[in-house]
């Protein structure tokens, strides 16, 4: 899809949410001050590392310094399999780029098209932007990221609301943290922030090992206890975190095994993950037990999510650095 309309970029500020000293409160509306192009990319792609992940789609909203703004969306073919968990995620199949062009038939364009341009994008700056470069590269197609400025709006988000112990009190306590002499007050400020988290939401369980799970995004469909394998809707094994997220455990099997052995002989597992790895490596995979399920409303927990320490990471909170993986 391709258009073009002038228009502004409006930045509404929430007052609320702004440091006090920060004139920009007293502001009702403000615009970005572009002095050349810049170009906002949200990119789909079949996982998580940008080493061995591959687009499935992308969409550039250019922005001229005029207000013009160009828009160019298209779904390509990876050339690889798309993962369940990936389709999961951005709704795309692997019927639904059959017939479609590889990103080679697109790539001189747009890097013609963002030629000159700076780039904006949510956690663009440890995904998208190194998962284009490398699709470029590729493609045999030079594309220069010096001398442009790279905007990652998610982390300007988390300058805008930090994640931090005195935020986290401000927030679901209220008021400044107390410093006083008690020799616990620290933990007594943690206790106050889980009291206060649990009377925010309805949906924080109220028993500790369920708010460990619920925390972690692990619910019915977990095989073990750390989330890593889980259960598809037609009941086969899956990955849930790193490189090899969503995909079909029977898949990686053959596709990688030496990641099973290195799961399987890795202290950074749990006992029950490498004994699921070890045990599909030697050719046995997890069965899961056919339950029945009453006719009323579901009870079951909340679908386990994506295994990782922060959005659009490869690795995640038990997964060693790319360069442990074998």
């Amino acid at each position: 899809m391709v258009g073009s309309r002038p228009n502004q970029l409006p930045v509404t500020n929430n007052p609320a949410h702004m440091p006090e000293e920060d004139p920009a409160n007293n502001a009702t509306e403000r615009t970005l001050d572009l002095s050349r192009p810049l170009a906002v990319l949200d990119i789909q792609s079949t996982g998580l590392d940008p080493g061995t992940a591959r687009i499935v789609k992308l969409s550039v909203l250019r922005i001229d310094p005029d207000g013009t703004e160009h828009v160019k969306s298209v779904i390509v073919n990876p050339g690889i399999p798309i993962p369940p968990g990936a389709t999961q995620v951005h709704g795309i199949s692997g019927l639904d780029v059959m017939d479609k062009p590889v990103f080679r038939a697109y790539a001189r364009a747009l890097a013609d098209h963002l030629e000159g341009c700076d780039l904006a994008g949510f956690g663009i700056e440890r995904f998208g932007l190194p998962l284009l470069l490398a699709e470029f590269e590729r493609n045999d197609v030079d594309f220069v990221v010096e001398g442009r400025a790279v905007i990652d709006v998610m982390t300007v988000f988390h300058r805008l609301e930090p994640r931090n112990l005195r935020s986290a009190y401000t927030r679901f306590v209220g008021g400044k943290i107390p410093d006083g002499d008690d020799e616990a007050q620290g933990a007594r400020n943690v206790y106050a922030i889980l009291q206060g988290e649990l009377q925010s939401s309805s949906q924080v369980p109220a028993e500790p090992a369920e708010i460990a799970a619920w925390a972690r995004g692990i619910g019915e469909s977990a095989i073990d206890p750390d989330g890593k394998f889980i259960w598809s809707e037609e009941g086969d094994a899956l990955l849930n975190f790193g490189r090899h997220r969503g995909e079909r455990l029977a898949e990686v099997i053959n596709s990688d095994p030496n990641y099973l052995y290195w799961m399987s002989g890795s202290d950074s597992f749990g006992p029950e993950v490498r004994k699921i790895a070890e045990s599909a490596r030697d050719g046995y995979l997890p069965e899961r037990e056919s339950v029945s399920e009453p006719e009323s409303a579901s009870a079951s927990g909340p679908e386990p999510e994506p295994q990782s320490e922060s959005e659009h990471e490869p690795t995640s909170e038990h997964e060693p650095a790319a360069r442990s993986e074998p």
